[in-house]
C-alpha cells in the first residue's frame, strides 16, 4: 500500500509513528544525521547528478548514465541507531519543460525492491501518474538501504534514456537527528566509506586556511562584480539567463571551497553550506539577498569553526578580516547600485524635491566613501575599521543587515587582531 504526500510537502514530509514505544514524528534522515549516499551511475559522471536527489529542490533531478534503466538503484547508509519508518522518492523528473514536458518526457520509475543489508525487504509499486512524493512505509533498523529499479514507464521522448528522481528521503527517527542540517556524503558506483572521527593537523589546516580564505575574499569580489555590473551595463534590476548561469558558477565555487576546507574539522558545518548553496539564484537581483546573506552566514560560521581548531590568534585574525572584507564589498557595492538607480529615478521626475535631491546627495555620498575603503581594506584593514566604527549607517535601507553584520565583524576583529578599542 502506498501513501502519497502533496507536492507541497516535498520540502518536508512528517510521517506519524504508530507504534506504541515512539510518538516521536519521522523525519528525512538524509537531512537529519550523518549519512552516506550513492548511485548506480550519474549522468556524464556528474557528482552533482547525486546531490540533486537531496538538494531539496523537486526541480532538479538525479539522471542516471544513458542507458542505466531497469537495474539502476540508490543506496543510503544511515547509522546504526536509526529506525527507518519509510522511503519517499518523486518518481521523475519533476520540473516543466518547455515543448516537451520533463516528467512526462523521461522515463518514470513504477515499481523498486528495497534491500536493508542485502536482504529483501519488500518489491514495491510507485505511482508516477504525477510529480508527487511517494511514501512507501518499510520499517527497519538502521545500516544500508538499497532502492533497486525494477520497472519504468517510458517517456514520450525515445532518445530520453535515463532513469529520473527529482527527490529522495529516507524516513526514520535516530538519537542525534537535528532536520534539516544536514546533507549525505555522496559518490557514483559505491557508497562512501562511513565517516570516521576527523583527524585534524593544525598546521597542515591552517596552511589551507590561509590559502583557501585569500582565494575566497578574491573569488567574492569577482563574485561582487558579477551581481552587480548588469544593472551598470543595463540599467535594468532584471538580470539576463548568462548573468544568472555565470553568477550561479562563482558561487558554486566559492561555497565548494569552503565545503572542502571545513569538512574535516566539522562535517555539520559543511553540511550547512552544501544546504545554503541548494538555494539557488532566482528573479530580480533584489531577491538575491536573503540567498546571499544566508551564504555569508554558512561560510562564516565554517570559517570560524576552521580558525577556533588551528586555535592561534593570527588564524582568529584571518578569519574575522576576511568575512569583514566581504561584507565591506557588499555594502559598497549596495551604495553604488541604490545611488544608481536613484539617478534613474530622477532622471525620469519632471520636477524633483528637495527631499528627493537630498537623499540622491546622500546615496551618492555613502557610495563615494565606501568603495575606497573597500580598496583600501587589504592594505590597512585597521585604520579603515577605525574610519568605518565612526560612520553612520549608510542611507539605502538594502545594505542595513550587511551593515549590522559588518560592525560585529569590526567588533570581532579588533579583539582577535589585537586591535586597540575605538
Amino acid at each position: 500500500m502506498l501513501r502519497r504526500a502533496g507536492w507541497l510537502g516535498v520540502f518536508a514530509v512528517l510521517v506519524v509513528a504508530s507504534t506504541a514505544s515512539a510518538q516521536t514524528a519521522s523525519v528525512d534522515l538524509l537531512r537529519a544525521v550523518g549519512t552516506e549516499l550513492a548511485v548506480s551511475s550519474a549522468y556524464r559522471d556528474q557528482r552533482a547528478q547525486v546531490e540533486r536527489l537531496v538538494d531539496g529542490d523537486p526541480t532538479t533531478a538525479w539522471n542516471s548514465r544513458t542507458g542505466d534503466l531497469v537495474g539502476a538503484w540508490i543506496e543510503a547508509r544511515v547509522p546504526a541507531d536509526a529506525e527507518v519508518t519509510g522511503i519517499a522518492l518523486v518518481p521523475g523528473f519533476a520540473r516543466p519543460g518547455g515543448a516537451t514536458d520533463l516528467f512526462t518526457g523521461n522515463h518514470r520509475v513504477a515499481r523498486i525492491r528495497v534491500l536493508r543489508e542485502g536482504i529483501e525487504v519488500g518489491s514495491f509499486a510507485v505511482a508516477n501518474a504525477s510529480p508527487q512524493l511517494v511514501t512507501i512505509p518499510v520499517r527497519g533498523a538502521g545500516g544500508v538501504w538499497r532502492i533497486e529499479i525494477v520497472e519504468l514507464t517510458p517517456g514520450t521522448r525515445a532518445d530520453w534514456r535515463e532513469t529520473c528522481v527529482s527527490e529522495l528521503q529516507i524516513l526514520g527517527r535516530a538519537p542525534s537527528m537535528a532536520p534539516g542540517t544536514r546533507m549525505p556524503r555522496v559518490a557514483i558506483g559505491t557508497l562512501p566509506a562511513a565517516a570516521a572521527p576527523p583527524v585534524v593537523d593544525p598546521v597542515a589546516l591552517e596552511r589551507s586556511q590561509r590559502r583557501d580564505v585569500a582565494w575566497m575574499v578574491s573569488a567574492w569580489r569577482e563574485l561582487q562584480s558579477s551581481y552587480f555590473s548588469f544593472a551598470q551595463d543595463t540599467g535594468e534590476p532584471q538580470p539576463d539567463p548568462e548573468t544568472i548561469r555565470e553568477t550561479e558558477r562563482q558561487r558554486a565555487a566559492i561555497l565548494r571551497r569552503i565545503t572542502e576546507l571545513v569538512e574535516p574539522v566539522d562535517p555539520a558545518r559543511a553540511d550547512a553550506i552544501r544546504i545554503a548553496g541548494g538555494h539557488r539564484l532566482e528573479g530580480v537581483a533584489w531577491r538575491w539577498e536573503p540567498t546571499v546573506l544566508a551564504d555569508l552566514d554558512a561560510l562564516g560560521a565554517a570559517l570560524d569553526v576552521v580558525a577556533a581548531r588551528i586555535g592561534t590568534d593570527e588564524a582568529r585574525c584571518r578569519s574575522a578580516r576576511a568575512q569583514a572584507e566581504i561584507r565591506l564589498v557588499r555594502v559598497a557595492g549596495l551604495a553604488r547600485l541604490a545611488s544608481y538607480f536613484d539617478e534613474i529615478d530622477q532622471s525620469m521626475e519632471e520636477s524633483v524635491g528637495r527631499d528627493a535631491i537630498r537623499r540622491s546627495r546622500s546615496l551618492e555620498a555613502d557610495a563615494e566613501a565606501l568603495e575606497p575603503l573597500a580598496e583600501e581594506w587589504a592594505r590597512n584593514s585597521r585604520g579603515v575599521a577605525t574610519r568605518l566604527s565612526r560612520r553612520s549607517a549608510p542611507t539605502t535601507e538594502r545594505a542595513a543587515a550587511d551593515w549590522t553584520a559588518l560592525l560585529a565583524q569590526l567588533a570581532i576583529a579588533r579583539t582577535a587582531c589585537g586591535w586597540p578599542s575605538q
